[in-house]
């Protein structure tokens, strides 16, 4: 499908900021949700390739997402209500619809004019509402978590405990540990790797901070970069026809 980033704006709002946060909608599938919503008018039928996305993603990441973790970025949006799949041609190309956000919210119900009887008398016992007791009706008040919610968690739990076999602990509850998620599953674990050929806990003082910066800049690659590779790339990297000047 054509590129149309040129010709439609990107109608993003600090009230799809809510819906993500309120969604639990990690960062990666807000970033497809601007690249779909930049594919067509909103609330049409568009068949985007995800492939497409990926390279997209990787101009700017400086690599693509792996292909398990796209499609579950991809089911959050889903699962979320933001995306409807009309049909599915595999797993990267779909014909779908974004959803406006006016669809994803659902209308206020008018407030109800209170009734109050002018007659009545103030010694009457008051209903049932009033007496209610705290915790009755709190049912409502424990909300179960929507499927992305719970895969999400998921997610994170999953990094953590393979952190915390390294004996790398993250606190969940700190705002930094939403670095970390940021990344899939497979980097983080080439990046645990990688903390242990470094020497680990022996030779690296803050297992945290290191492990955050080595997701950054992949690390782990630098150690597949050998000597014959990059004499390679030394031989290539200089133009065949020499500068008549030089």
């Amino acid at each position: 499908m054509p590129e149309n980033s040129s010709k439609n704006s990107l109608l993003w709002s600090e009230s799809h900021d809510v819906y993500c946060y309120k969604h639990h909608i990690p960062p990666a599938a807000k970033t497809l949700w601007q690249w779909l919503m930049r594919q067509g008018e909103i609330a049409t039928e568009i068949e985007p390739d995800l492939s497409e996305f990926n390279a997209w993603v990787a101009k700017s990441r400086g690599k693509p997402y792996a292909h398990n973790y796209l499609k579950k970025i991809f089911e959050i949006l889903v699962s979320c209500r933001v995306l409807q799949v009309i049909k599915q041609y595999s797993w990267k190309i779909t014909k779908l619809l974004v959803r406006p956000l006016s669809w994803l919210n659902p209308p206020k119900k008018p407030r109800e004019k209170k009734l109050y009887n002018h007659n009545s008398s103030y010694d009457s016992s008051p209903s049932n509402d009033t007496n209610a007791e705290p915790g009755v009706n709190s049912s409502s008040n424990t909300l179960t978590p929507t499927t992305a919610e719970f895969e999400e968690k998921e997610l994170q739990h999953d990094i953590l405990t393979a952190c915390a076999e390294y004996q790398i602990y993250f606190d969940p509850n700190k705002r930094t540990t939403r670095h970390l998620f940021e990344f899939d599953i497979e980097d983080v674990r080439n990046a645990l790797k990688h903390f242990s050929l470094r020497g680990g806990h022996q030779a690296i003082n803050n297992p945290q901070g290191w492990l955050i910066n080595c997701l950054r800049n992949c690390y782990w690659q630098d150690e597949k970069f050998t000597l014959s590779a990059f004499m390679q790339v030394l031989t290539s990297w200089f133009p065949s026809n020499l500068p008549r000047d030089y």
